[in-house]
């Protein structure tokens, strides 16, 4: 069952035994996770790439009843819009709006991550689709976390219409003392001729040590005319 940002999994007695239950992978970061009736109950949440598991131990002490509370809409990846510049020209793509590709990069929706992460694989990717109403330059900003030690990854960010890339932005991460710190990283500009939807992907060229960083959201802004 589920509400707007609510959804209620009501589990039967064969998946209680079992202790996990698996969901498909949502759009939205969750806010929190608890069982409705026993909310002092432990749940264990582990992201996967493509599904969401959820583990528990004691099925005495369970609920029936596992109930999670979204930031958002928590929508099927095919169901997303795609996001849309406002007025201004400004573009806030969020974690929980890009696909993952490859082995291990996922979405981890936990409140106090929400973020693209798992970064430990270079030919891993993500993207997000978006609309442009406007051409022109465009300021270009990731908030990226990323640990003690681990900073100077080499990473592209390019924008593509099919199989055609309309423009690329090499950039470096930069540590900020844990992945969940994150900070704002100015990566440079980019100039489009044309407005229209676009493919936003960032891929990591070199990984500069075990991970490449975590990536909580990506910023276009669109600068003013001369």
């Amino acid at each position: 069952m589920r509400s707007d940002l609510t959804l209620s999994l009501h589990l039967d007695a064969s998946v209680l035994e079992q202790k996990q239950v698996k969901i498909p992978r949502l759009c939205a970061p969750i806010r929190s996770l608890r069982w409705q009736d026993a909310s002092d109950a432990e749940l264990k949440f582990a992201p996967e790439p493509n599904e969401w598991v959820i583990r528990w131990k004691d099925v005495a002490n369970a609920g029936q009843v596992i109930e999670i509370m979204f930031d958002a809409p928590p929508l099927l990846p095919q169901d997303c819009p795609t996001p849309a510049a406002t007025g201004d020209g400004t573009l806030l793509l969020h974690a929980y709006q890009a696909a993952t590709h490859g082995e291990k990069l996922r979405f981890e929706p936990q409140w106090y991550k929400n973020t693209v992460g798992y970064w430990t694989m270079p030919g891993d990717y993500a993207t997000w689709k978006l609309r442009l109403d406007q051409p022109g330059t465009y300021s270009v900003a990731i908030l990226q976390g990323c640990g003690n030690g681990q900073g100077g990854s080499d990473v592209l960010l390019s924008l593509r219409t099919g199989d055609q890339v309309t423009a690329e932005l090499p950039f470096q991460i930069v540590e900020t003392g844990h992945f969940q710190n994150f900070r704002w990283n100015h990566l440079g500009h980019i100039t489009l001729s044309d407005a229209g939807d676009f493919e936003l992907r960032i891929q990591p060229q070199k990984i500069a040590k075990n991970a490449t960083c975590d990536i909580r959201a990506v910023s276009l802004v669109r600068q003013a005319q001369p």
